[in-house]
């Protein structure tokens, strides 16, 4: 077994075991760290254009996830620049998944430990890339922190309550809904019914309040 460690910058230090993973997560790492250093690139089409090439599925569930959090940003009142942030968020909350084997992001079961880990760092993962690519710190933050939960039993901090950023909290609604109403390789989909009766019932838990309102307030419009 072979150890990579990646550090990002003023944050913990990310781990790979595999020999094989990290060869491959280097070689793409490299890459995109020298488009990162191009001055004239447009860096979040770039993000979003490479996700839509590496990783189809993704990108489809992050255009839609954008498009529920637009609704539910409105529904809290967002100003039209603040819409304009909070899509470009949602859009990139999964870019870290091109890191993610396809392997992992495909299996017709449930995740083992280790895949499951490997799972868990994307989050951080795209939150570096976003540094690297020099886009604003909140965006980095709203991306490496859209798994925490209400409740604080989230990852990769364990954050808790108002302690998440907003727009994160409000993202993880919307990743959540998508995510269960949309067919796995392992599972079929929740009806609409159903999602909304399992987002209600972790409201407080996984989810803040507000944004669940908020949510519920957007899809009933």
């Amino acid at each position: 077994m072979h150890n990579m460690l990646l550090s990002e910058t003023g944050d913990a230090t990310l781990r790979l075991v595999s020999a094989a993973q990290a060869g491959s997560f280097q070689r793409l790492w490299s890459q995109w760290r020298h488009a990162s250093a191009i001055s004239h690139i447009d860096a979040p089409h770039f993000l979003m254009q490479r996700l839509k090439e590496a990783r189809p599925a993704t990108y489809l569930h992050c255009v839609r996830v954008a498009r529920l959090a637009h609704g539910t940003g409105r529904a809290l009142g967002f100003s039209n620049k603040c819409l304009k942030e909070l899509s470009l968020a949602a859009m990139l909350h999964d870019v870290g998944k091109v890191f993610v084997p396809q392997r992992v992001l495909r299996a017709p079961r449930r995740l083992n430990r280790c895949e499951y880990a490997l799972m868990r760092l994307h989050p951080s993962l795209g939150a570096m890339m976003i540094s690297y690519f020099g886009l604003n710190d909140e965006l980095r933050v709203r991306t490496r922190h859209h798994h925490e939960r209400w409740d604080g039993k989230g990852y990769p901090n364990k954050l808790s309550g108002e302690a998440i950023p907003y727009m994160a909290r409000l993202i993880h609604v919307c990743d959540t809904y998508d995510a269960m109403t949309v067919k796995r390789p392992y599972n079929k989909p929740a009806t609409h019914d159903e999602a909304i009766a399992e987002i209600r019932r972790c409201s407080g838990k996984q989810f803040d309040p507000r944004m669940v309102e908020a949510f519920l307030d957007a899809r009933a419009a």
